[in-house]
């Protein structure tokens, strides 16, 4: 596989042959009842109706009426060899801003030679000069007005816009666009067919809509500047319902189309830029996304893309005039698919309400746990790399009881430990002494609240109604003054996905969910740490977080000023942190909330106690004790 695009200096797209997009294939992500079977009904109830015309069917007829015996193969290689000719031709004239109609001389010259070409591939079988002659005439008579002469495999102009002519507008699009809502109903039309009526509860509703005259922006309230970063017009989009256009938001698109009317590098390449923006905005902007799925249509060329946090993949095309089987197959995957192989996280559910997050954990109290998400503390701007998001939980163990809780949720480099792993044992207190053992004369001392930390600290158990167990003013405890308290309740483990090809429960992954889409990509592992601490204030955190840290040995090596803890009283929306825009006068940075004092906040939303790159110094063999280069 060789790299499609370089999109900065460490995120690499690879082109990967179709068939190694399993999502297509594999057994266990997509639906039971889409078969090779049915995709081959289908087509021959749409050739039946005339919808398509199939070069090779209309050989195997010409044959069989000259009685001549040729092998499927046989018929498939002379009709894609006439195939890939035509689109040449096709795609050559687009190119060159020639004519698509030839003049009646130069017509003539070219069906003379397409049927000497076809002649020649039939004499080559073994068929006889006279019989081969007769069928070339045949089979190139079938070719419609359109094709000029060229003998290829395609739609007809009543079920699909023709695609090798120069129109590039919202018109084509849309007949595109209904083109492919029409595929979806030929399907599922063979579908109940065969299956009969019960099998309507397994079939979704999932339209694609035009959208190319559309400004799809961010969810409402997260941007207050009208147009900006964050709005896009992509050509279609593919929902779950049949929603007014202009309520449309990034959380609500499942997939994206963008059409070019031909296949050039240059259009190629601003397809992709165009659908790898689509990619971080869907995955930026849904909280219960993992991964991304999106086409490109460039003439009669048709790709899928995959985008990841660690990694990135595009197809090679296949042609929808020939290939048309896999492109069925495709149109049924994205409209039949579950969610979860459309890159959703399975974990987090929505309703009318909101989202519901199920709460992993081995502890009793935990099995079946399910907590509102009720607000996103921080969300990062990158669907490149960790994508740290931090989202408020309210959780009811009981009727009588409700936890406010935190969680972080980051795609973590396998090769480094995990948030979890790294405040299990910040809550050793026993590292003290090991520590300080190790390190001798630069243990550092331990500091001691001041007075407006102790009266601040009161004032958030306050706002609580309760004082937590874990935190003792006078002791030294067995957590950390200053950092955060994870819910030992809840499991550290890394989430887990249903693999497409066996149908198993494995760890959720970059490298599991690409696969072979991909040459390489960033070993990133997703994992959830929750928090009982709503935070605490940053101006404490950013400094004594290492320190303390550092007394238990842990190094934590990421010092910035967007990894800090904001103070947020409870997981409330009042309290969430007020979002940042320009300001149109002075183009200067500033609150969009500008009652919630300034000083509270760093120059920019920050990372909520991110201990990602954290090392153990008490571990011989491990990162902290070898030679680190950055």
């Amino acid at each position: 596989m060789e790299p499609w695009v370089e999109l900065n200096n460490r995120y690499v797209s690879y082109t990967a042959p179709w068939k190694n997009c399993y999502f297509f294939h594999a057994a266990h992500s997509k639906p039971d009842f889409l078969t090779d079977d049915l995709i081959k009904k289908t087509k021959a109830s749409i050739i039946e109706k005339g919808h398509y015309q199939d070069p090779v069917l209309a050989l195997k007829e010409v044959a069989s009426a000259a009685s001549v015996d040729l092998t499927s193969d046989d018929l498939e290689a002379i009709a894609s060899l006439m195939h890939e000719n035509g689109t040449r031709w096709l795609k050559e004239r687009l190119d060159d801003a020639s004519s698509s109609h030839l003049k009646p001389a130069d017509l003539q010259d070219d069906i003379l030679m397409a049927k000497r070409r076809v002649r020649d591939e039939l004499v080559k079988r073994r068929v006889p000069e006279d019989k081969a002659s007769d069928m070339a005439d045949m089979w190139c008579s079938r070719a419609p007005v359109e094709l000029q002469g060229r003998m290829i495999g395609h739609w007809s102009i009543s079920a699909c816009p023709w695609l090798y002519d120069k129109q590039r507008d919202a018109i084509k699009e849309k007949g595109v666009v209904d083109f492919f809502n029409k595929g979806n109903s030929w399907v599922d039309k063979v579908i109940t067919q065969e299956q009969g009526w019960s099998v309507l509860s397994k079939l979704r509703k999932r339209t694609w809509l035009h959208t190319g005259n559309t400004l799809i922006g961010p969810k409402a309230g997260a941007m207050t500047a009208g147009i900006g970063p964050g709005f896009r017009k992509p050509d279609a989009v593919l929902m779950d319902d049949t929603r007014p256009i202009e309520s449309i938001e990034w959380t609500d698109i499942i997939s994206a189309l963008e059409i070019k009317y031909r296949n050039t590098k240059g259009l190629m390449d601003e397809a992709t830029k165009r659908m790898s923006e689509i990619g971080r905005l869907i995955l930026t902007n849904q909280v219960n996304r993992r991964y991304f799925v999106g086409l490109l249509l460039l003439g009669a060329d048709l790709y899928a893309c995959v985008y990841t946090r660690g990694g990135s993949s595009i197809t090679t095309p296949i042609d929808i005039y020939r290939d048309s089987d896999d492109f069925l197959n495709c149109m049924s995957w994205f409209k039949h698919a579950d969610l979860e192989f459309l890159g959703y996280d399975k974990s987090i559910t929505r309703d009318d309400r909101g989202f519901k997050m199920a709460l992993k954990g081995d502890a009793e109290s935990a099995r079946g746990a399910m907590a509102d998400i009720t607000s996103v503390i921080y969300n990062s701007n990158s669907a490149i790399g960790r994508s740290t998001r931090i989202m408020g939980l309210t959780h009811r163990p009981s009727h009588t009881q409700t936890d406010y809780l935190i969680v972080k949720d980051v795609w973590q480099d396998v090769r480094l430990a995990s948030d979890g792993e790294i405040h299990k044992l910040l809550e050793d207190s026993g590292r003290i002494t090991r520590t300080q053992t190790l390190l001798g004369s630069m243990f550092p001392d331990r500091i001691s609240k001041t007075p407006e930390e102790v009266k601040l600290t009161e004032e958030l158990f306050q706002s609580w109604g309760a004082r937590p167990e874990w935190d003792n003013l006078g002791a030294e405890g067995m957590h950390p003054w200053h950092l955060p308290i994870r819910d030992n309740r809840f499991s550290v483990d890394a989430l887990q996905m249903t693999d497409g090809i066996n149908g198993r429960q494995v760890v959720d992954s970059v490298p599991v969910i690409l696969k072979e889409m991909t040459a390489a990509s960033d070993p990133l592992i997703h994992y959830r740490t929750v928090f009982r601490t709503s935070a605490i204030k940053c101006t404490w955190f950013s400094c004594r977080r290492h320190l303390e840290a550092c007394r238990r040995g842990i190094m934590h090596r990421d010092t910035s000023d967007g990894n800090v803890w904001f103070w947020v009283p409870q997981t409330d929306p009042k309290y969430a942190v007020p979002e940042w825009y320009l300001s149109s006068q002075s183009g200067v940075p500033h609150f969009a909330t500008l009652e919630v004092p300034a000083p509270w906040f760093p120059k920019r939303p920050g990372m909520t106690g991110d201990f990602g790159l954290g090392l153990n110094l008490l571990d011989k063999d491990g990162a902290a004790n070898a030679i680190t280069t950055t």
